[in-house]
Order: C-alpha cells, then sequence, then structure tokens
C-alpha cells in the first residue's frame, strides 16, 4: 500500500512539472505566444466553428510551409472570438447546413516576415501585410475564413491562395487579372460570407474576400501589443 502511495505521488508530481514548466509537452512553441497574450482557442467559446489552419500544413498553403508547427488550433482575442460566435449564429440561423471555417487567425509577427519575404517581388505580395507596421493578425483580431457545407466541403468562393496548387493558383491569378467575372453561385457565396461577418461587427478587407478585423485597426494597435 505504501509502495503505491509512493507511486501515485511520484506521477502526480511528474505531470504537474510538465503542466507548469516551459516542457508542457501538450503545447508547441506558437501556442504558447498565444496563451501568454491572453489570446483564446475559438472552440472554447464556440465548438461548432470549422477550424483547418491552413498556414500549419504545407501541403495546404501557397508557401508551402509549416509556419505553425502543425498547431490545430485557431486562437484570438477574446471580444474578437466571441463576435465570431456570433457570426456562427447567424449564418446557422439563414443556412443551418453551413459553417465558418477559420483558415488562419492569430499569427506572430516573426511568421508574417517570413511570409513576406517568401512572397517579396512577386504577384502575390500584396496578399501579406509588410511586417514592419504588423498585420492585424499579428494582435490577435483578424481571420481568414470561408464557409463549409455538412461534410466540410468549402462552397465555391472563386479566387483564393488556399488549399491549392501552385499552377491552381497562377491559373485563378490570371483569370482575376484578365478580367474574368465572378459566377453567380461565387457571388452569392462571397456575399453571404461578407453580410453574416459585417453584422457580426467584423470589417471586410477590399481586395481579400476571405479577411475580416474583429475591430478597427487605430483601436486593435491601442488596445493590444503585437505577438512577436
Amino acid at each position: 500500500m505504501r509502495l503505491k502511495t509512493i507511486l501515485y505521488l511520484f506521477i502526480v508530481v511528474t505531470l504537474g512539472f510538465f503542466w507548469c514548466t516551459d516542457s508542457d509537452p501538450f503545447t508547441n512553441d506558437i501556442e504558447k505566444l498565444f496563451i501568454v497574450a491572453g489570446l483564446v482557442d475559438i472552440n472554447r467559446i464556440d465548438q461548432t466553428i470549422q477550424v483547418d489552419l491552413v498556414n500549419a500544413d504545407a501541403d495546404k498553403n501557397y508557401f508551402r510551409e509549416n509556419y505553425y508547427n502543425g498547431l490545430t488550433k485557431a486562437y484570438l482575442q477574446k471580444e474578437v472570438a466571441v463576435k465570431l460566435s456570433k457570426a456562427q449564429a447567424l449564418l446557422k440561423s439563414k443556412r443551418k447546413e453551413l459553417s465558418l471555417q477559420i483558415l488562419d487567425a492569430a499569427r506572430p509577427r516573426r511568421v508574417s516576415a517570413l511570409m513576406y519575404e517568401k512572397m517579396k517581388g512577386t504577384k502575390f505580395e500584396k496578399f501579406v501585410a509588410h511586417p514592419k507596421n504588423g498585420s492585424m493578425h499579428n494582435y490577435g483580431i483578424a481571420v481568414d475564413i470561408t464557409l463549409v457545407d455538412e461534410s466540410g466541403k468549402e462552397l465555391d468562393m472563386g479566387f483564393s491562395p488556399f488549399r491549392k496548387t501552385t499552377l491552381e493558383i497562377y491559373w485563378q491569378f490570371t483569370q482575376v487579372k484578365l478580367g474574368v467575372k465572378l459566377t453567380e453561385n461565387q457571388i452569392k457565396n462571397r456575399r453571404l460570407l461578407s453580410d453574416t461577418m459585417k453584422k457580426a461587427g467584423f470589417t471586410p478587407l477590399s481586395h481579400e474576400w476571405w479577411h475580416f478585423d474583429g475591430i478597427p485597426k487605430e483601436e486593435a494597435r491601442k488596445k493590444y501589443k503585437i505577438i512577436e
């Protein structure tokens, strides 16, 4: 009995050590930055919101890099996460079979710098904010987001740099440059996303249908620190 008690205490102390030190095996370095900055896992606020962090999977992003060490959780400032939950509820009230799916959320500035260097001088440079002033992703108040159906399949939204091969992205981008118009279905899907997000208090980015800021930029810069 005494041996069992000693063994039990050893296990408790060992687990406590892992949870309370930088050796925490359950959290990667990027996630630690978000937690220290006071951000929240969106699924702690709303479990129904889908998450597919494409920049944590080299097979799903244009950069062909894993920038988040395989992180699968989306982190945001709490007030923005609450707004996103409101947007999900609004969407469900219109189309219960659909869901918001987060493609990217909070992002350390060091990651933005790596992205910018890779895109600098290319046609896609405008899709990555210059790291000097910081992207709204660096403050944890911006999301890249899309719509998916019950099976998790993304609705046809038209051009995006996510989940496509380099050839597909260049083909889509060429179509945009040539002035090829969106289909009625693509327009309808983009409008549904934009209207839903705006009603929940988000501001869209004009040249990126997938990007939304949860609070105004100047307010974010005064209220929060950049996540380095």
